[in-house]
């Protein structure tokens, strides 16, 4: 491809002067040559030469000139060879210059100014490199020799063509930016910023694409735009330092969360928004972490980043008021192009919340959620803490156990609502009696724990035990109904006992003494105590295998008549003849036996083993005679029960009506409407009932009247007092009119002497039964204590013969 340069004009090496004598020297001497030579001339010249004078004068000027261009002529060699120099050089600067714009990236454009006699009228195209051609998108043949209006008419608009004007005119330089949809890259309007300088009678252009480098500002200034939204709608306190800790940025969050504007804290240093203690803390566990010394400023937070790890951990932030936020805090090393570290960043969360729903977690976890008190856990870390404490200072601890008695009646009388209430007011009850150094804690139901510390006299336990008691015996109203409750106490101390679970256990063992005394009071635990317990364990071990093993006997105490003494029926008692404890009472084995649930299975061998034996006794004796069985409320509520009497009157061949089951008030008012559906079904087998202890419990007569019992028994309390005491007195003798008035039977339990029988004949009671008659009788006894009650009141004539087969050793040992 041949290329079109303009070329710049010759430079004359000789001035026009130089010129002329030139010229003319070179033109004498060739003609004095040829004169002196021979050389033919022009006829004219000859002519011209005249007279021999004329001729001499015209060969001295000839030599002259020969002589002057003779002396002339190196300097003129020298100046031509110059020029020639000259020419040759600018035509390779010339080559050079062309190279060159052909191998520049930029587009290179260059015109010659068209004029009129009013000035520039258009830009003639005189040369265009490679780069240009691509940029305009056509070739230097098309373009060439052409005017730019002709190209690009829109490029000519009076604007621009002024700039090219005065470019021209001025000579200065001027820089324009063009964005042009002609020129194309790729598939997106170019964007070029072109400088056009004057060139001679003309101007030359050089356009540079910054397409991308306009698209990559532009990019960036969205992504800092981008950033700097994120960085001022973020949620995170977000501060920048420089490398000596100075704050040099902070973020709308961080001002909202530390109340100060960004200007109050550009250029402090950013350890004053912390704790100087926190700081001091962790420059300590630095130290430890990398063996090095670190000092409680700045470098607590540049030291991690620096080694290209992130800290991070919890701090407190101090805001322009003052006060302390908690935060979750990440700093982080800025660095630059060369990974140079130029400052740090901390970004970080208010924990606030988290810490209140933390403190919430832990406080459902560790508090009652009815009563809000502490639960075992919270209990036990505070007593594990106060035993360390207490060891050192060799203080005193108590551990109170605190179970409210009969309880159970108060959810199923009135409801659990009104349980809860009274739990609630008990709580509060009980903290009011103690220290707030002290701890109030609901173990669960009904019991309670408080736990005292710091106790300088023991003896002052008992007078809290006694406020406790006092406080919790207060009446508590719930609507219509006033409610006392009484709680039993048991007391474990330290230094007696050396850890939480044995003060847990011994006051637990001391509370169930209270209970087991009768309740309402309150213990401190001894050892003796342990034994007690230990035993219990021991005789529930050995109670499991008592029945298998033949162990258990069953005695009867006669039940007499008022009106003659005669016996009309025996209440079937249980003994326990146990080869390691001997002969243990039911007041000691029953109460484990309901706890253990064996009392079921014991309970069922009593029922049926005694009416067999009664029935063999009537058998013999050809007399009706009653049985009473107690019937344990646990067992009463198994739902073969029913089926158990009806076995038990099977096997023996006893007849229904004189079997009676005792059971207690508690058991009537324990799921009453299942209660009443067992009595019912027991009671179409024509078996009575009869109500132990009457006079005990709530004493309803609602519930007799509703379960139709058949007898009252009035307990032996009211009983052994009632010929010393008017109120016992009162007390039996209402029950006993009560009981007629229902037309229901009453016997006297406990008549142990003559002046109860006296009085109890006066109240009009039916039967009695206590030692003044006869202690529990083994079988055999019981036989021939039934023989003398014959023969004080004989009877039809089949009991005088069985009477007189009665071996004679019985009839003697009756005598």
């Amino acid at each position: 491809m041949s290329i079109s340069l303009k070329r710049s004009k010759s430079v004359n090496p000789f001035s026009p002067t130089q010129s002329v004598i030139l010229g003319s020297l070179v033109g004498c001497t060739i003609f004095f040559s040829q004169y002196h030579l021979g050389l033919s001339f022009h006829p004219a010249l000859i002519l011209a030469a005249g007279s021999a004078l004329q001729k001499m004068a015209l060969g001295i000027v000839g030599y002259a000139t020969v002589l002057i261009f003779t002396i002339c002529l190196p300097i003129l060699i020298r100046r031509i060879s110059a020029a020639a120099s000259a020419a040759a050089r600018a035509g390779k600067d010339e080559l050079r210059y062309i190279a060159t714009a052909e191998s520049n990236k930029d587009a290179v454009v260059m015109f010659d100014c068209l004029r009129s006699r009013d000035g520039i009228l258009d830009f003639k195209f005189t040369f265009l490199n490679r780069s240009a051609e691509q940029m305009i998108g056509m070739t230097r043949e098309h373009v060439l020799g052409k005017n730019l209006s002709e190209v690009f008419p829109t490029l000519l608009d009076p604007e621009r063509f002024e700039v090219y004007r005065e470019v021209v005119q001025t000579g200065d330089t001027a820089f324009l930016e063009l964005t042009q949809p002609l020129f194309k890259n790729g598939n997106n309007t170019a964007r070029y910023h072109i400088q056009v300088v004057k060139l001679q009678d003309g101007i030359a252009m050089t356009m540079t694409d910054v397409t991308l480098p306009v698209q990559y500002k532009d990019a960036l200034k969205q992504a800092l735009s981008f950033n700097k939204s994120v960085v001022a709608c973020s949620p995170f306190s977000i501060i920048a330092t420089d490398k000596a800790g100075l704050i040099t940025f902070i973020n709308p969050a961080a001002e909202k969360m530390l109340r100060y504007q960004e200007s109050d804290l550009l250029g402090h240093s950013y350890i004053d928004l912390h704790e100087l203690q926190e700081i001091t803390q962790y420059a300590g566990e630095l130290s430890s972490q990398f063996g090095m010394q670190v000092a409680p400023n700045h470098h607590v937070f540049r030291l991690t980043p620096e080694k290209g790890v992130i800290d991070e951990r919890e701090w407190t932030y101090i805001r322009k008021d003052g006060s302390r936020v908690p935060v979750q805090l990440v700093v982080s090393a800025l660095r630059d192009a060369d990974e140079g570290i130029i400052g740090f960043l901390g970004i970080s969360y208010d924990l606030t919340e988290k810490k209140r729903a933390e403190e919430y977690i832990y406080h459902v976890a560790h508090h009652d959620p009815l009563t809000g008190l502490p639960t075992r856990t919270l209990l036990r870390d505070r007593l594990e803490v106060a035993i360390e404490r207490a060891r050192r200072s060799q203080d005193n601890l108590a551990v109170m156990m605190i179970d409210l008695d009969n309880f159970k009646r108060v959810n199923d009388s009135l409801g659990h609502q009104a349980g809860d209430t009274v739990l609630c007011e008990i709580s509060r009850r009980l903290k009011s009696c103690v220290r707030n150094s002290d701890t109030v804690a609901r173990m669960g139901g009904d019991e309670f724990v408080v736990f005292l510390s710091e106790l300088t006299n023991l003896s002052d336990i008992q007078n809290i035990c006694q406020k406790l008691l006092t406080s919790i015996a207060q009446p508590i109203r719930i609507g219509s109904h006033e409610i006392i409750i009484t709680a039993s106490i048991g007391i474990g101390l330290f230094p007696d006992c050396q850890d939480a679970d044995t003060l847990f256990k011994n006051a637990d063992l001391a509370m169930y003494d209270v209970k087991a005394r009768g309740r309402n009071g309150s213990e401190v635990y001894t050892p003796e105590l342990a034994m007690q317990a230990l035993q219990e364990l021991q005789m529930e071990s050995s109670l499991r295998n008592a029945l298998d093993a033949g162990e258990f006997e069953i005695v009867y105490q006669p039940q007499l008549s008022f009106a003659d003494n005669k016996m009309l029926g025996v209440e079937a008692l249980l003994r326990w003849n146990s080869p390691v404890f001997g002969c243990v009472m039911p007041n000691t084995f029953i109460p484990i036996a309901e706890e253990s649930g064996l009392i079921v299975s014991i309970g069922e061998w009593v029922l049926v083993e005694a009416c067999k034996e009664i029935a063999r006794l009537q058998s013999r004796l050809g007399v009706e005679c009653s049985l009473a069985v107690n019937i344990s409320p646990r067992q009463f509520q198994q739902k073969d029960f029913p089926a158990t009497v009806e076995r038990a009157l099977r096997a023996s061949g006893l007849k229904p009506h004189q079997l009676e089951l005792e059971i207690t008030e508690q058991l009537l008012m324990v799921d009453s409407e299942e209660s009443l559906e067992i009595m019912q079904r027991v009671r179409r087998l024509c078996v009575r009932f009869a109500i132990d202890d009457f006079g005990t419990g709530f004493s309803n007569m609602g519930y007799i009247t509703r379960f139709a019992v058949d007898r009252i028994k009035i307990d032996r309390s009211f009983v052994s007092r009632c010929d010393v005491d008017g109120t016992s007195r009162a007390v039996t003798s209402a029950i006993i009119a009560l009981a007629h008035s229902l037309d229901i039977e009453v016997i006297a339990e406990g008549v142990e002497s003559e002046r109860h029988v006296e009085m109890l004949t006066q109240m009009d009671c039916d039967q009695a039964q206590g030692f003044f008659y006869a202690r529990p009788l083994k079988q055999a006894d019981l036989e021939i204590f039934a023989l003398q009650s014959l023969q004080k009141h004989p009877v039809s004539v089949s009991s005088r013969t069985i009477l007189n087969h009665i071996a004679p050793t019985v009839l003697a040992s009756m005598a």
